[in-house]
């Protein structure tokens, strides 16, 4: 894995922690803000995590079947490009339950490749 694969690698984990934090914070605390705030924060990670997901070679993306890679893709598009149609359930879901999950995966990877 090339060290730009695994600097993108560990910088959605870094993401995906504060997403994690941001849920932490609970449903009613997302919904709460008139400025929606809690949602802003939570597209602006959404959209990094899928601009670090688009700097990754073939290599790594062909090689990590286990990540949804191109939901990942399609959801920072569908943020980036369609934001005044976003569906703030939609997002809280990506925060609080993909989001996870992809950490998960992708600390696995970061894990083989710092024992290998």
């Amino acid at each position: 894995m090339s060290d730009r694969d695994e600097r993108s690698l560990r910088e959605i984990v870094r993401l995906c922690d504060n997403g994690m934090r941001l849920a932490g914070r609970g449903r009613e605390w997302y919904v709460s803000d008139d400025l929606n705030t809690p949602g802003l924060a939570a597209e602006s990670i959404i959209i990094k995590v899928g601009e670090n997901v688009a700097r990754l070679s073939d290599e790594t993306i062909v090689a990590n079947p286990r990540v949804p890679w191109s939901s990942i893709k399609r959801m920072r598009d569908r943020l980036a490009h369609h934001y005044e149609a976003t569906d703030y359930d939609a997002v809280w879901a990506t925060l609080n339950v993909d989001l996870p999950r992809v950490r998960a995966a992708i600390a696995s990877i970061l894990a083989e490749v710092t024992d290998d």
